[in-house]
């Protein structure tokens, strides 16, 4: 990337709270493992939910996005945290809550060419937030009310929110990095990010958490927003205040992303009970986690520390909130 391209993303990103990269990485080199990965896994899923009655189809020579759509359709959406690379964030975490944390996903979390360029936003320390998710966002009209429940994760119209919402206070002057990754095209058609530009400049703003309201209500975020419609090998950098969503997914297929955080090392990051790692250090290499293992073992030590305990409260939202704009 030249000296050019460097300045332009963090000027954009300073000034819109938004940057697009384009061609960070080959899809080929880094995407596809990845895919063949979760290919791989989505047919041991589907094995065993078949011998125990759990869906009653499945096609092992499909592509990999129908294969997860057919399992998400099936189950109504509850295959979802099966799939994803975190634990549950929403519901109780107990001792065999699955998450998916296959080296491929741990390689991409250290990919030079991405830990590059996030260098040039946050510095040299990076440090790997454990704010990360898999994203598979049906077709909208595939969505059931019992999938929709599970609309922060994965299905729908994405509400209006800012990722400082959904970390807890301590990480209030964190400068924290959101990337988003798309594994196949993200478009308008089938449920691209959308933006407004300039809001990370107007601090943390009220959001709802009401049946028919979650996220920032309408009337706080305004018309003036675009979509970043993106391809694999792509990325998308969000500041932590920004202001996004995602349109509906009106299209026949899949939409499939990651959705990951960095930030200086050293600084928190809003989700003390899970477990990050030093992705680059300029001046302590050896403090870098690179062995795949260890890693794995850090989350199912936080999944055993957790099993049985209340539930930690990663946002801010009140559900009991009677401000007139919720309501």
């Amino acid at each position: 990337m030249s000296q050019t391209g460097i300045n332009r993303i963090a000027a954009d990103y300073h000034e819109n709270g938004y940057a697009v990269l384009r061609n960070v990485f080959s899809p080929d080199e880094v995407l596809n493992p990845v895919m063949i990965a979760y290919d791989a896994y989505c047919d041991s899923l589907a094995e065993k939910w078949l011998a125990d009655g759990t869906i009653g189809t499945y096609e092992p020579h499909d592509t990999t996005e129908n294969k997860m759509l057919s399992l998400m359709r099936q189950t109504d959406g509850n295959c979802f945290q099966s799939l994803d690379i975190t634990l549950p964030v929403e519901d109780t975490i107990r001792k065999d809550s699955p998450l998916y944390l296959d080296e491929t996903i741990f390689r991409l979390l250290r990919h030079p060419r991405l830990l590059d360029a996030i260098e040039q936003i946050i510095g040299p320390e990076i440090y790997s937030v454990p704010v990360q998710h898999m994203r598979i966002k049906p077709p909208q009209k595939n969505i059931t009310q019992e999938t929709r429940s599970h609309t922060l994760t994965l299905t729908g119209k994405t509400f209006w929110h800012q990722d400082l919402a959904v970390v807890t206070p301590d990480a209030d002057r964190t400068s924290m990095l959101g990337v988003w990754l798309p594994i196949n095209e993200a478009t308008e058609e089938n449920g691209c990010l959308i933006v407004v530009p300039g809001s990370h400049k107007g601090g943390l703003v009220h959001h709802c958490d009401k049946p028919h309201l979650q996220g920032i209500p309408d009337e706080l975020v305004g018309e003036d927003f675009v979509a970043l419609p993106v391809r694999p090998g792509d990325a998308i950098f969000l500041h932590s205040l920004t202001m996004h969503a995602s349109l509906a997914n009106a299209s026949r297929g899949g939409r499939w992303s990651f959705d990951l955080r960095y930030c200086p090392t050293g600084q928190p990051t809003g989700r003390e009970w899970f477990p990050g790692f030093v992705a680059r250090s300029r001046n302590n290499p050896v403090s870098e986690l690179k062995d795949h293992a260890s890693w794995v073992q850090a989350w199912h030590n936080a999944r055993f520390a957790l099993a049985g305990q209340p539930h930690p409260k990663f946002d801010r939202w009140d559900k009991h909130d009677r401000s007139p704009i919720c309501a």
